[in-house]
């Protein structure tokens, strides 16, 4: 099968589609899909005109400056232009390395694209980008060590134990284990937003060059040592030597109420560094712990800590629904610092303990058209790589597609606040 016939095949028919994208395996499939993505039908329209500013560079800023309030558009990801932190130890490459492996197992066709040509234009060969893969032994102890970390932190976040975090410490400072905590967690929001409205890639690399030097091309064979070597980083079937339906694994079924409020009970210690206070990210002393966690880098978290305040506060969809997304992710994920937080918000509502514990089951405090929003919501949160056009069509029969779109975002703060909040033990806000 030639290239551009594969790349067709993995990217699908230009009419919505039922089935989610296919999960390359290989490294020639790789290659093929983010090709064939740049003339990906997006979930959503593609926004009108040229676009303004630095959000118009890339397509995934376009569609956050048309679709998203000025509030929030900063993802806290950095970037150009980003606010200098002088807490941030670890290179922006080795972080680059960590997005590629996020977003190889959240199946982001655009992410993967963007890692693949700021890699490039790092100097990194397509071997060397390659072995994120699964060819482990390639890699320094180090990076080996964050790079499964960053998988199980993100398919199952569920699973990570204060004992993962005590593995990682072997290699990084307390800081740099926070760092790419927050740094994987951020990941996870991203892909969730590009790929959950199938944002289309751009025709080229060009944004991502360096002081004139080229970024490499998706159109480049793969080296016969890793042309076909099977993927040990993405959701496939077991035994799985070709393009597949994503084999996402299934989280465990939901505690009962009582499970949840012994674990709102027990006492927690954080496990990674949080700050005595927040001020430098604009709040007082009686920040929040979240707050106070990303205070240990108020340059680069200033901004994620501002959107999530401001997804708190704003926007087109009710603070009901927006609590609710929360919710149902933070429950998928077993983030209890972040079901707190949820709760504390549906109850500002006017929602009761039993009602707020009904969205576990037929949510019949809410309307059908936020239940439908909700289980969307608990999709994309714990199976990312399974949602379809036919389930963001469904949503835009309910919703305006700015209302959609600000729904995605929504879950693309739950995957960073429960990823972050739950590895670090956070206490509860007392």
């Amino acid at each position: 099968m030639t290239p551009l016939a594969l790349a067709a095949l993995l990217v699908g028919q230009p009419a919505p589609s039922p089935d989610p994208k296919p999960v390359p395996a290989t490294r020639t499939e790789i290659k093929a899909a983010m090709e064939g993505h740049k003339t990906a039908r997006p979930r959503i329209p593609f926004p009108p005109g040229e676009g303004e500013g630095p959000f118009a560079k890339v397509n995934n800023g376009r569609f956050r400056a048309y679709y998203l309030p000025a509030e929030f558009r900063d993802f806290g990801l950095g970037g150009r232009g980003a606010t200098p932190d002088t807490a941030s130890t670890l290179d922006n490459t080795f972080k680059t390395r960590l997005f590629w492996v996020v977003s190889r197992v959240n199946n982001c066709y655009y992410c993967l694209g963007h890692q693949e040509y700021k890699l490039s234009a790092a100097g990194l060969t397509d071997d060397e980008i390659a072995a994120l893969d699964g060819d482990w032994d390639a890699l320094t102890p180090n990076l080996r060590a964050a790079v499964l970390f960053t998988r199980q932190l993100t398919v199952a976040p569920h699973t990570v134990t204060p004992a993962d975090v005590a593995a990682l410490a072997k290699h990084f400072t307390p800081n740099q284990c926070s760092e790419i905590v927050l740094a994987v967690g951020g990941f996870n929001a991203m892909n969730r937003w590009t790929d959950g409205l199938n944002i289309p890639g751009e025709a080229s690399g060009e944004f991502f060059g360096k002081e004139g030097k080229k970024v490499a091309s998706f159109g480049t064979p793969a080296s016969p040592k890793y042309a076909d070597f099977v993927s040990k980083v993405a959701a496939l079937p077991e035994k799985c030597v070709k393009a597949s339906a994503p084999a996402w694994p299934a989280r465990p079924k939901l505690e009962d109420r009582a499970a949840v409020e012994a674990a709102w009970a027990a006492t927690r210690t954080p496990l990674l560094p949080v700050a005595p206070d927040a001020k430098a990210l604009g709040f007082e002393t009686t920040a929040p712990n979240w707050a106070k966690l990303l205070a240990v880098f108020p340059g680069s978290m200033k901004g994620r800590a501002a959107g999530l305040k401001a997804g708190m506060e704003a926007g087109k969809l009710s603070p009901r629904l927006k609590a609710g997304v929360a919710w149902v992710a933070a429950r998928e994920d077993r983030a209890w610092y972040a079901l707190a937080v949820a709760r504390d918000r549906l109850k500002a509502t006017g929602m009761t303990d039993d009602q707020v514990f009904g969205l576990d089951g037929d949510a019949a405090a809410l309307p059908e058209k936020e239940r439908r929003a909700l289980a969307f919501a608990r999709k994309l949160s714990a199976a990312p790589a399974t949602v379809t056009d036919t389930d963001v069509e469904a949503l835009r029969k309910e919703f305006t597609d700015f209302e959609v779109a600000e729904l995605v975002h929504h879950v693309c703060n739950a995957a960073f606040f429960d990823r972050v909040t739950e590895t670090a033990r956070l206490p509860l806000d007392r």
